[in-house]
Order: C-alpha cells, then structure tokens, then sequence
C-alpha cells in the first residue's frame, strides 16, 4: 500500500523548530551537539568542557559531587545555566550542578558571553542554554545509555518515545548514576526522571509540559586529610577529613513552553515559558552537630519575541521570576522578586559590518540595574569574520551571600554589595568549511566590589569564610581553538590562558595556562563492516593556588595553603558503531599521573571507562 505522504506532510509542517533556543542558529559541529555526543566518550557534560576555550571546569574526582565551573574571569555564581531558555541556577547559592543534566537528555548547548550573554541573563556575564531534544516518532523508539568506571560507578539512563495523537509526541526518560567512590564517604545514588508531553497544535502554535526530577544522596567527605595520610592518592590507606559528612537533595522543575508563529514571516517566532522550581537540601554533619535543612522555591513567566526583518533582527523578552527560601538555622524566611526587560538588535548593512546592540532593565525588589553591551561582526574575507563586543551589567548577590548567618560563615559589618562588571572581548575566527576552523579571543573584565570568599580561622580555632566585598578585581585573557580535518583525521586543539589579580596582587585561582587537544582517527574498518573512532587526548594544567570547597555551603573559597602542582594527563579512546548501537572504551590517564584540582580531592589514577548507547525501533 502507498503510505499517505499528505499526512506525513501536514504531520511534520507543524513541528515548529526553535523551542527553547535562544539563538536562532544551530551549530550541527558544536562540541556539545548530539551528532558529536554520539561519537563521544563523555561521561557527563563536565567531561566536555576543555573542549570550549575559556572553560574550565573544576572537577572534585568523584562522581556527582559539586565541581565548579570557570569561564572568562567569572565562577559559578556569575554563570547562567538554563534549561529550554527557563533559569536553573540555584536562588540560594546561585550555581547548578551540572552532573544533574543527562547528555541523552540534550539536544545541543548555545554558549553566550559578553553582549550576548545580556538578554538570557542580565546578572551573568557568560551564559550556557542547554536545548533538550524534540520527538516525532511514529514508531515506539527506546534508547539505552550505559557507562561503568571502576569503583562501582555506574551510570544508566533509559528513554522511550512515541507519537500517542496526531501531533503529539510523549517522551518518558530515567537516569540513575552510583558509585562506591574511590575514598570513605564519597558514595553517590542520584535519580533522574524527565517526562515531556509535546503537541504540535498546528504550524503557528507547539506547545510542551516538561517535568524534571532530580534526587541525591551524597557522601561529602571533604577531601584526604594530608596530615594523617601516607599518601594522598593510596585509596585504601588514605583517611578522609570527614567521614560523616552528607547531604540528601530533591529537585522538582516544571516547565510549560510554547513557540507560535504570530506574524507573517516564519522566522520571527514568539517564545513563552511558565516555569516553577522547588529544591530541597538537607545537610548534616554529626562531627559538628550541624544538621540543616533548607527549602528554596522559584516560580516565573519568560516572554521572548524574535523579529527578523530585511536588515535588521530584533529580539525582545520580558521575565518576571519570585524566590522563596527558608532554612532551619542558617537562613531566615526570604522572599525576592525579580522583573527584567531586555532588548537586543543586530543590523546587517552588510556583511563588512553588523553592529549589535543589548539592554536590559532588572529590578530585584527596590534595587535597579541597567546592563549594556554594544558589538560588530566583520566578515573582511570569505574565510575570515572579526568581532569585537564591549558590556557592562551588574550582579547581584544570591540569597546565600545577602543572608547566611552560620559561625563557620563570616559576614562583614556591612551589607553586601553588587558586584559591577566591565567586559572587554575581541578576536576573529577562521573558517573552511568543515576542514579547517581557528579562532582566538583576548578579553578584560574588571569588576568593583567583587563578592570574595577567603579562609579565616575564629578565635576558638575552627577554620570558616569570610566573605567581603573587594574593591577592584581585573582578569585577561586569551583563549583559542583549532580544528583540523583531513580525509579520516581530525585534530582539535584549545588553549585558555587566564591572569586575575586583585588590587596588586595576582591570584591563580584557575590554571594560568592550560593546553588540552585530541587527535582521532574515524574510517570504516575490517572491510568496511566497522565504523570506528580512534584516538588520544591530552590536557596539560600549569600550577596554581586553587579554590577549596565547602561542602556546607555548596561554595569554593581562595585557597591560601600550597601551590597546586603542574599536571599533564594522556588518555586513549575507541568508539565503534555496530548496528544501531554506539560502543566506546577508554583507558584513561594511561601514565597514572598523580594530580589536584581543588585541595584536597585526589583525581583518579589510571583507569579504564566503559559505555555503550542504544537505539531500539518497535
């Protein structure tokens, strides 16, 4: 029988694309797009960061622990993580752990920095979308993912999709990731359960419900005490600061999204997102006789208008979010709203020059801010495009930094001030088509008043942070990637180097220098009835002083002890293709090169990683 091409036709011309980006443009070769994730042996998005200059992610060795993410002179606290264009960072700390994001759940991530960065979020001077997929499955389709390290760590994540209505397409996805950990009290049992109803209602209007659900149980030993151990990186003779040290979280996020074409043109959609979060963490320490248990909840509205005309793009977006926290002992009952209003126009006279410009209005209950940024593109060649961007925005502090009050946690005599930023980039990319693609970025960011957390000891001895605000903070930078394919090979290669320095001195709270790069080989083999992938990748770190983690309040703080020392890790992979299935393996830190990036939390050893992604039709 002749299938029915006029309803698989009016089937697919409703599915509008777009829905929760918030650029208008897809980079298919983008390191954190699905096609590349499909020959990847990442474990978790953390994994892939060295492969975006200016990134650096700072991992803690173990499964699901709370590392910290680095970007253009900024921490945690200033980068924005959204999920579908709606805010994930957490209102109490204001950072998101990124292990909580399924790779088989994501679609592609924008990266958003200086200007760009204004719309999505004002307070951020660099932001990060991650854009889940979209399904329109006829049939029943079923993907498994699967990845197993030593120690017991194991990551599982299923997912089943079908059409269940004209135009209606439900989604239901799990992951479940454990581990026995590699030191005492480094155990990890986390949950995730995804559900989404889309419908296509027609080709003006697509409509989705997203429920997100995330449930941890963590061991937080606090790293390897140096003064009672042999050896830091002995696993089993190793002792711990804290064996008892752990904390229990729960994550709700819904999230109603709609994308309609109201005007005449198909490309100037309209975005509107209703979004409500509800986060639980109870944290205990019996050594201390800390147990605290906090709630913090957020609810808003995100209105996006893209308008694309013959010269000009324009994009409007308006959000209206409330906050609400309450906490056992650390946290009074705090209640925030927040109002934004932005706007970002580029004008194409011609591809010689496209000047851009951004402004958003924030109001945070009766204070008020104003962020700007003003850029150009040039494409001065065919293979060449210059830019250069220019910001200015504020941050506010998170709930944590206006209201904690905790012994171990030092607040000033004063209240705690906006940090204001000054953002500085330019650079240029070269690009042949999908052979060969170069770009190099130099940045300066000063910021005033920057929200500074240091050790300090208290007259009874115990260790805590001091917060305060700094005067004056200024970073530099430069930063670089390089990709090159010919025939089979492909080689890739980042380079981020950062200078902070406060007042007059300089802090290395990053890697100064840091050198990563990968060369692979990717042909059929064994007569042509293998697709494979092979290759060896290596990152080098140049020392630096480090930040140190706080368990209690998920937060890093300037490490004054030693120097963390220089580190160069080599690691081999294999991914094959065999039938619907993706297999990798890899042997990773093959000269078992004994390293830190944050004190004291030992990086693993050598060690081999094992995974495998499925797909399953009817």
């Amino acid at each position: 029988m002749r299938p029915d091409s006029v309803k698989i036709d009016s089937v697919l011309i409703r599915f509008i694309p777009g829905m929760g980006q918030i650029k208008g443009s897809v980079d298919t070769m983008s390191v954190l797009h699905q096609k590349q994730l499909l020959w990847s042996d990442a474990k978790y998005i953390g994994d892939l960061i060295w492969m975006l200059p200016g990134f650096f992610y700072r991992d803690l060795g173990e499964a699901g622990k709370w590392g910290q993410l680095n970007a253009f002179g900024l921490d945690g606290r200033d980068i924005g993580i959204s999920l579908d264009g709606r805010p994930m960072n957490d209102p109490v700390n204001g950072t998101y752990n990124i292990y909580d994001l399924p790779l088989e759940f994501i679609d592609h991530a924008e990266i958003l920095s200086g200007s760009e960065a204004i719309v999505p979020s004002g307070q951020a001077g660099t932001a990060m979308n991650f854009v889940s997929r979209s399904y329109n499955s006829f049939r029943p389709m079923t993907k498994i993912r699967f990845v197993q390290e030593p120690k017991g760590t194991i990551i599982t994540d299923g997912m089943f999709t079908q059409n269940v209505a004209r135009g209606m397409n439900l989604m239901i996805g799990f992951q479940r990731e454990v581990t026995m950990g590699r030191y005492t009290n480094a155990d990890l049992d986390a949950w995730n359960v995804r559900t989404r109803l889309r419908y296509n209602i027609s080709n003006r209007l697509n409509v989705s419900l997203t429920d997100f659900y995330t449930k941890t149980g963590n061991g937080l030993n606090e790293g390897v005490d140096r003064l009672q151990s042999l050896s830091l990186f002995d696993e089993t003779s190793a002792v711990v600061v804290n064996p008892s040290s752990r904390d229990n979280r729960s994550r709700r996020d819904v999230t109603l999204s709609a994308i309609g074409r109201l005007l005449t043109d198909s490309s100037s959609t309209t975005q509107a997102s209703l979004y409500y979060s509800t986060i639980e963490r109870e944290f205990w320490n019996s050594a201390s006789g800390i147990d605290d248990s906090t709630i913090a909840s957020y609810r808003g509205v995100r209105l996006q208008q893209q308008i694309s005309l013959h010269k000009l793009s324009l994009m409007l977006a308006g959000q209206w979010e409330r906050r609400r926290t309450d906490s056992t002992r650390t946290l009074p009952s705090v209640f925030e709203t927040e109002q934004s209003l932005s706007a970002q126009a580029d004008l194409r006279l011609t591809d010689f020059f496209v000047p851009s410009i951004s402004v958003k209005f924030i109001s945070l209950d009766s204070e008020n801010s104003i962020s700007t940024g003003f850029g150009v593109h040039s494409k001065v060649a065919k293979l060449l495009t210059l830019f250069a961007t220019m910001s200015w925005y504020d941050r506010f502090p998170t709930i944590q930094e206006r209201y904690w009050n905790d012994s171990t946690f030092l607040r000033p005599t004063y209240r705690i001030k906006k940090e204001q930023h000054t953002f500085l980039q330019g650079g240029f990319i070269l690009k042949k088509g999908e052979s060969f693609q170069m770009n190099l970025t130099a940045f300066q960011r000063t910021v005033k008043d920057a929200i500074w957390f240091s050790p300090t000891t208290t007259s009874t001895g115990w260790t805590a942070m001091t917060m305060t605000n700094v005067p004056d903070v200024a970073a530099l930078g430069l930063n670089g990637s390089i990709l090159w394919r010919w025939h089979n090979i492909e080689a890739f290669g980042v380079m981020t180097l950062t200078r902070t320095q406060q007042a007059d001195t300089l802090k290395t709270l990053i890697p100064d220098v840091i050198f990563a790069g990968e060369i692979s080989y990717h042909d059929w083999i064994f007569s042509d009835k293998l697709d494979a992938k092979l290759g060896v990748r290596s990152r080098f770190f140049n020392r630096h002083q480090g930040m140190a983690f706080d368990p209690q309040t998920i937060s890093y703080f300037e490490n004054k002890a030693d120097l963390i020392g220089r580190s160069t890790t080599i690691d081999l992979f294999a991914i094959v293709k065999i039938g619907d299935a993706h297999v990798s393996i890899s042997w990773e830190n093959i000269l078992n090169a004994q390293y830190l990036q944050s004190p004291i939390y030992p990086m693993p050893g050598r060690q081999v990683r094992f995974g495998f992604h499925w797909v399953f039709v009817d």
